[in-house]
């Protein structure tokens, strides 16, 4: 096998990179170039089997584990131009299967957003189910149905409002409308119909206390009715709750249909009775009819002066009787009635004893017709007396009749006797009335006499005497008694009225000495005292005596006295109206002055300030002449009526304004936009503020209700923010969370886990948490796949050592034996075997060993291993070859090629098994 493999060596196994990349040029087999691709250890020759190749599953393979990143971003970027139908076409079913199987995050969220066929987008959509990629897409994605799938997806009412606000489609935009409206309304129906369901059990249940069994009843099936439509919608409440309500239901229509029943058997007793009364009502008026028919029958009787309706009298008494008798209630009206028919049977036997009744009541009439109502004060006393005796014998004769009277006869009278009494009347209220003041005018002169004031005692008990002069002498009689009392105390006191009334004034005079020995505490109290003693003086009148003359003279001298320092106070008193006057006119000169510099600056706020200043210095100014104050108020109030007046009006004005934005705000804060609200409502503040002053008491109401309208918004508007960032903390927990379990699952992990973690922390979304937040959680990302990359580069660096190791055992056997079998050769990467396929057609040579050597020392030196002793003026030399190298090309060659031109130099001699143990050292140790 090693002898075919060393004549018949491909190109594309070449130790020379170009030569390989020459031969793939030429390779039309893929599974040649799908092997180049994934082992051949030179990025460029990958990169054009790949190319070669230009397929699907190839790109992906390098995609996922080529070593090289550049080379994985390559294969990314075609896989995604096949998968957007750019430089090759994939079937339908290519592409379907792949995106099934695909699990690369950031590939499978790009052809979600770009990709052509949107019923793969849409599998893509599902399968990927990222809130954020879902909300991105339904507002931005042209595609209508992808845009409306995604938006369908969505449950967050947030994301919902901003989609009805600025989706692409007027279809999308309504759907999540709609659904807000769905979820809105699925939220309140909770505590909608625990509300209702509770309202409806309340009702049923105050039916039991109802007593209108009607009413309870229709009340009650409606409300049964309303339940079982409730009912049917109580499973969006806990089972718990559910059952609770339904128990509940149970028992308060047991007790309903218990109650009800019990009203139904009393609503019927009640209907019975209802009826049975009625009944009688209808029994008693067709008896009281039957009666009225019967006086008439007994008047025509009387009328005609015979008996031929006695028979027909008789049968309607025995018809009432015998309805009466249907009355199974009776009752007092029944009785009664059962009386009165039984009176008019008896009676009915003595027609002619009701005629002669009949006649002496028409006499009587007649009698009373012929008198004549008296016309004057004189004739009335007789005229009552007459009718009062005329009135009572009617009435004995109407109780002693056998039947009512005919109604004629009936109807004059009373129309007579209605007259007399209207007419006496009149006479009486006059009488009545006369004898009212003066019973009241004899009470004041008892009390005046009673009270020493016994000149106008004197004066009332004249204008008494004249007052009785006008009453008759019946009239007179009820208070002649008090009368003749009165004026024998008048009589007595005129003879003690000159007895009584000197030693008062003697008191009278000493009082005042005394009043004027006695400092003066309150000038008002002293000017009362006087005021009060000087009409004491006139009621003790004046006697014709020289000792009256003298106190009169007396008590004169001795009130002027008494009222001096009275008449120096209220000059001083009089100064200070004047002076209060004077200010009172300085407060006119200053509201005029005040509506002036209105008149000029039109300045609301300083005109009330103005006003007030003004109001509470007149309140305080003093009090002045009565005649001057009325002149000064009337200046004064004047000018300040009106300009309150436009103070009111510029206050009503601005209340006005502010009822306004107070409905504003109202409206505002029904909208379900929090954000724009309390923009608007910021504004409607300023313009509060720009409005002005509306009055204390209505500045303060209004203020109240449209600070309160404020609060409730921003309010809301900062729970909303609070629960926004309650959320964004639990999506950055969440997400950190979920940072944290990947970083310490990457200890310990393989190369593909850590592929996998390295795929998932780039997917990671942060949209959900605040800037802040995002931003810690980027660095954290970023550190994570530092660490994911610095993770996956030491295992590639382990699985590359250990792959070295097992190489460099494998080679061992060679260099010892000059042979590697079929198995320990296919582990080889292609790069070796094309070395020893090389080194095996190529003859021995001299200088092998030496060019061995040198490479040898290259590897030492790059592995920083210190040659052996002998080699060290030839590792100077090499050392500057290496750096010449550098400078020159840049790059350092890798240990696997300078194996490869180790291996490749021939045949292994024996002289060079010794320096193999130093590649090998050399190799493990880079």
């Amino acid at each position: 096998m090693m002898i075919f493999k060393q004549l018949f060596q491909p190109k594309w196994q070449h130790k020379d990179a170009q030569v390989r990349l020459q031969a793939i040029q030429k390779l039309a087999d893929s599974s040649i170039l799908e092997q180049v691709a994934a082992k051949d250890i030179d990025t460029d020759v990958r990169k054009h089997a790949l190319e070669k190749l230009n397929t699907l599953a190839s790109w992906d393979k390098a995609m996922r584990h080529d070593s090289d990143v550049k080379l994985q971003k390559l294969a990314l970027e075609k896989v995604k131009l096949m998968l957007f139908n750019q430089g090759v076409d994939l079937s339908q079913n290519d592409k379907e299967q792949y995106l099934a199987k695909c699990n690369h995050m950031p590939l499978l969220e790009d052809y979600a957003r770009r990709g052509d066929d949107h019923n793969l987008r849409v599998q893509v959509i599902k399968r990927l189910d990222k809130a954020s990629l879902n909300y991105d897409l339904a507002i931005r994605d042209n595609n209508e149905e992808v845009a409306l799938i995604c938006a369908q997806s969505i449950a967050d009412s947030k994301q919902l409002e901003k989609i009805a606000q600025k989706a692409k489609h007027s279809k999308v935009k309504s759907w999540a409308s709609e659904k807000l409206a769905e979820l809105k309304a699925a939220a309140e129906k909770p505590a909608k119909i625990r509300k209702d369901a509770s309202l409806l059990l309340s009702k049923l249940l105050a039916l039991k206390d109802k007593t209108d069994y009607l009413q309870v009843k229709s009340t009650g099936e409606a409300l049964l009715q309303q339940w079982q439509l409730v009912s049917t919608e109580l499973t969006c409440l806990p089972e718990e709750e559910q059952l609770t309500l339904t128990n509940k239901f149970a028992q308060i229509s047991d007790k309903f249909q218990s109650s009800l029943a019990q009203l139904e058997v009393e609503y019927n007793k009640a209907q019975q009775a209802e009826a049975a009364l009625a009944q009688q009502q209808q029994i008693q008026q067709q008896v009281q009819q039957a009666i009225q028919t019967i006086q008439d029958k007994v008047a025509n009787a009387i009328a005609n002066e015979g008996d031929a309706e006695l028979d027909d009298i008789v049968k309607l008494i025995s018809d009432a009787k015998s309805l009466l008798s249907q009355d199974h209630i009776g009752g007092r009206v029944t009785e009664q009635l059962f009386n009165q028919l039984n009176g008019i049977e008896q009676n009915a036997a003595h027609l002619p004893e009701f005629a002669e009744q009949v006649a002496l009541a028409t006499r009587a009439v007649t009698q009373l017709n012929q008198w004549t109502l008296p016309q004057e004060i004189g004739d009335f006393d007789q005229a009552q007396e007459q009718f009062d005796s005329w009135f009572d014998d009617w009435k004995k004769l109407r109780k002693s009749m056998l039947f009512d009277l005919p109604v004629e006869l009936n109807e004059s009278s009373q129309t007579l006797i209605n007259e007399w009494k209207n007419g006496l009347k009149s006479f009486s209220s006059q009488q009545n009335s006369a004898i009212k003041q003066l019973k009241g005018q004899m009470r004041e002169l008892d009390r005046l006499i009673k009270s020493g004031r016994y000149n106008v005692a004197l004066g009332l008990f004249r204008k008494i005497s004249e007052g009785i002069d006008g009453l008759t002498s019946k009239s007179y009689s009820k208070i002649e008694r008090e009368h003749q009392r009165l004026n024998e105390e008048i009589n007595e006191l005129e003879g003690w009225k000159s007895y009584i009334g000197l030693p008062r004034k003697r008191e009278l005079v000493a009082e005042m000495d005394a009043l004027v020995a006695q400092p003066m505490q309150d000038v008002h109290e002293r000017a009362k005292q006087i005021k009060l003693a000087r009409h004491t003086w006139r009621l003790l009148g004046n006697t014709d005596s020289e000792e009256n003359s003298q106190l009169n003279e007396a008590f004169d001298i001795v009130v002027e006295k008494a009222f001096a320092p009275c008449r120096e106070k209220f000059a001083e008193l009089e100064a200070q109206r004047a002076a209060n006057l004077a200010a009172r006119n300085q407060l006119v000169d200053d509201a005029k002055a005040a509506k002036q510099a209105f008149e000029n600056n039109g300045d609301y706020a300083e005109l009330a300030k103005a006003l007030t200043r003004l109001q509470n210095a007149w309140n305080k100014a003093g009090s002045v002449e009565r005649s001057e104050y009325a002149k000064v108020s009337q200046a004064f109030f004047d000018i300040i009526r009106p300009l309150r007046a436009r103070i009111n009006t510029f206050h009503n004005d601005n209340a006005q304004q502010k009822k306004s934005l107070i409905e504003q705000a109202q409206e505002c804060a029904q909208s379900e936009d929090l954000n724009q609200a309390s923009e608007k409502l910021k504004a409607l503040q300023q313009q509060w503020k720009n409005i002005g002053f509306a009055g204390a008491n209505t500045e303060n109401k209004l203020w109240g209700q449209f600070r309160a309208i404020n609060d409730t918004v921003f309010n809301k508007k900062q729970a909303d923010y609070q629960a926004e960032k309650d959320k964004q903390q639990v999506a950055f927990e969440s997400i950190k969370s979920e940072l944290d379990t990947i970083a310490g699952e990457l200890d310990g992990a393989t190369l593909e886990l850590c592929y996998s973690k390295l795929e998932q922390v780039k997917a990671v979304s942060v949209e959900q948490c605040s800037p802040g937040q995002a931003k810690r959680l980027h660095k954290q990302i970023n550190q994570l796949i530092d660490s994911c990359q610095k993770r996956i580069a030491d295992l590639k660096q382990n699985v590359e050592q250990q792959n070295l190791q097992n190489w460099l055992v494998s080679l061992e056997g060679y260099v010892n034996s000059g042979t590697v079998d079929e198995a320990a050769l296919n582990q080889l990467p292609s790069l070796l075997v094309n070395a020893i396929e090389l080194a095996q057609n190529s003859p021995a040579t001299g200088d092998a060993s030496e060019q061995r050597r040198d490479l040898a020392i290259r590897m030492e030196i790059i592995a920083g291993i210190e040659p052996p002793v002998q080699d060290a003026n030839r590792k100077m030399e090499i050392q500057v070859q290496l750096l010449s190298e550098k400078l020159n090309d840049g790059e350092t060659p890798s240990g696997i090629q300078l194996l490869h031109d180790w291996l490749s130099l021939g045949p292994v001699q024996a002289q060079d098994k010794a320096l193999f143990e130093r590649v090998t050292k050399a190799l493990l140790a880079m």
